[in-house]
């Protein structure tokens, strides 16, 4: 998935929409630091907090792991991990599939989290 694809999928919910998680504060993903990586948050988020954080990721530089700068565009890959630093090949992913226990076929791991993790919850706006 990319940053526009991630973003596509935040905005097609209305304004105030609630979610069960959350998404981080973007970090450079340890895997390949030219690309984007996210960990998940177990807190309610709206629709435009969550799009707070790609806008953040589509405009701000970012030091890799070992360092360098790295600036995120609408096609950057977008990735899961527990932190900045961490890399998991996938497990980070597929435990959070897991735990939410979504049983559904996507195109890859990042596709079928976003899709499994962010449904609204009964209340359509915070507060």
């Amino acid at each position: 998935m990319t940053l526009q694809g991630l973003k596509d999928y935040f905005e097609q919910f209305p304004n105030g929409t609630v979610f069960g998680i959350a998404l981080s504060e973007p970090f450079s993903w340890r895997g390949i630091y030219a690309e984007v990586a996210f960990s998940i948050e177990e807190r309610e988020s709206t629709k435009e907090e969550n799009l707070s954080k790609i806008r953040k990721a589509l405009t701000e530089t970012f030091i890799g792991w070992k360092g360098g700068e790295y600036s995120y565009k609408p096609y950057t890959e977008v990735h899961f991990e527990a932190g900045h630093g961490e890399w998991s090949d996938g497990d980070y992913v597929r435990n959070w599939i897991e735990k939410i226990g979504g049983q559904s076929s996507y195109p890859d791991l990042e596709t079928r989290f976003i899709n499994v993790g962010f449904l609204p919850t009964k209340s359509s706006k915070i507060g």
